[in-house]
């Protein structure tokens, strides 16, 4: 048995690894139709990525019960909430690092493309460090404020962090976070085991 998931890419890029799983296994390709033991107030939940549940349903079967707010943190920032009753409310979605990155080199005439996400001086004393203090300082700061937010909301709020940033963002943030780089895989395990009735 075997589960799929793709976000970012077309399911027609995919169709020979889909052919191959098929041939060897019982495939379920994730959508948000499937049974994921938790009740979705998403108010589109068609457009919800699936990724997103995924790591919703990671994070349940790490904290059960409990306040947790989800940070995917790769192409994109998501920030997902479920409470300590199983109800997914919603989050928000913001462009990651690099996508700052070729957002200021695309929509001005003489900033510089810079491609990798590295410590930097909260003053900036050249453009690269200046771009460098305004990307990772400015989405640091995003960060905690969600944090911050969640917090005052809810009590015993649990934050888990994932994604090709986690580990960077982990390391500069001072809260109470548990780095979870699979949290996305567990959760796709979880849904795969639910629904392979």
């Amino acid at each position: 048995m075997s589960i799929i998931s793709c976000v970012g890419i077309s399911r027609e890029s995919l169709s020979p690894i889909i052919d191959f799983i098929t041939k060897n296994s019982k495939l379920i390709e994730m959508n948000s139709n499937l049974s994921f033991g938790i009740n979705i107030k998403y108010e589109t939940p068609n457009s919800l990525g699936v990724d997103r549940i995924a790591g919703v349903i990671g994070a349940k079967s790490l904290f059960p019960n409990q306040n947790i707010l989800v940070i995917d943190a790769g192409s994109c920032i998501t920030y997902d909430f479920i409470d300590k009753n199983n109800i997914y409310l919603g989050g928000g979605i913001s462009p990651g690092f690099l996508m700052k990155f070729r957002a200021l080199n695309n929509f001005t005439a003489n900033l510089p493309l810079i491609t990798h996400v590295d410590n930097s001086p909260y003053l900036g004393k050249s453009t690269h460090e200046s771009i460098l203090s305004g990307v990772i300082h400015g989405t640091l700061f995003e960060i905690k404020g969600f944090i911050d937010y969640y917090k005052s909301q809810v009590s015993g709020l649990k934050i888990i962090l994932s994604g090709g940033d986690g580990d960077f963002i982990y390391k500069n943030i001072k809260e109470e976070i548990l780095l979870e780089e699979n949290l996305v895989l567990y959760g796709l395990n979880i849904i795969l085991e639910s629904n392979a009735k």
